[in-house]
């Protein structure tokens, strides 16, 4: 009997234990998914605030490209005619500014120029603009009028 006694006592505590455990466990899972259900919301706020100003963004820079169209030059002749026009750029700046300068005046005019930084064998440092004319790609100096064919846009 006395046997018997302390088996049910063991089960009762071990049942006693485990239930109060479980309960601590489902209050913290409880807890826990109050938790992340507020920080969804809050994530979910952020994402419509978010999608909200890109709406916006993409609403001014759409405005924006209607005034101003950036295109790269329809062929060889009109890119030659524009740097003509343009003059040797950069007079008493270094040659990065006077590319920076060159390729202001490019995007005012509404032309894509890209500027291009290579180094050399020897670590020297070539810096010029990068432009597409109709199918092919040409450098651009902004200390010289001509222009430079590079190769055909793949």
């Amino acid at each position: 009997m006395k046997t018997q006694l302390v088996i049910a006592s063991v089960i009762a505590v071990l049942l006693a234990a485990s239930t109060g455990v479980g309960f601590w466990m489902w209050s913290d899972t409880k807890a826990e998914l109050t938790s992340t259900q507020t920080e969804l919301a809050n994530t979910e706020a952020e994402l419509a605030d978010t999608e909200a100003e890109l709406t916006s963004v993409e609403a001014e820079l759409a405005e924006i490209e209607e005034v101003y169209p950036l295109r790269n030059f329809d062929d060889r002749s009109e890119l030659v005619s524009w740097r003509e026009d343009t003059g040797i750029v950069g007079e008493g700046l270094s040659y990065v500014d006077a590319c920076l300068k060159l390729q202001e005046i490019g995007l005012s005019d509404g032309y894509i120029l890209s500027i291009d930084i290579d180094v050399g064998d020897y670590g020297d440092i070539y810096v010029s603009l990068t432009v597409i004319a109709g199918e092919n790609f040409y450098i651009v100096y902004p200390d010289e009028l001509e222009v430079y064919l590079i190769g055909p846009v793949y």
